[in-house]
């Protein structure tokens, strides 16, 4: 009897339905990363059911729902080279790091550098220093 509940408790804990956002996000992301790099549609499709089954077990627009979807986000973010958003910066330090995106990336690949700019202007409250950020940053992009 004690080996019968060691096991079912063995089993329910390993089981997905029971892992954190955060744990799901990871391995929906360790199957994007794979899929990326196969490029074989039948591993994609894989990756589409997982998250079809994490969001339908998170339940949508929950607490852990959210913080699943950050956390893919970011993972979505390394998959495409788009840099992390540094919260801390200040404007003139998240102009820079936008600049330098645009300057060092190539032209076929500054969509991660439209995206870090979004990202960045998002972060600024003050309507003034947001609008400074986007005309400033925005004349990076020659």
């Amino acid at each position: 009897m004690n080996k019968l509940c060691f096991l079912l408790i063995s089993v329910a804990l390993s089981f997905p339905i029971f892992a954190s956002p955060t744990e799901k996000a990871d391995e929906l992301c360790s199957c994007l990363k794979k899929a990326q790099v196969s490029q074989n549609q039948k591993d994609k499709s894989k990756c589409l059911t997982l998250k079809e089954k994490h969001v339908k077990a998170l339940k949508k627009n929950s607490t852990d729902h959210e913080t699943y979807l950050t956390n893919l986000q970011q993972c979505e973010r390394e998959l495409v080279g788009v840099p992390s958003v540094k919260a801390d910066l200040t404007v003139d330090e998240k102009i820079k790091e936008v600049c330098n995106c645009f300057e060092t990336s190539e032209k076929s690949s500054r969509m991660k550098c439209f995206k870090l700019q979004s990202d960045y202007g998002q972060t600024i409250a003050d309507s003034t220093e947001k609008q400074r950020f986007n005309l400033t940053s925005g004349s990076c992009d020659k």
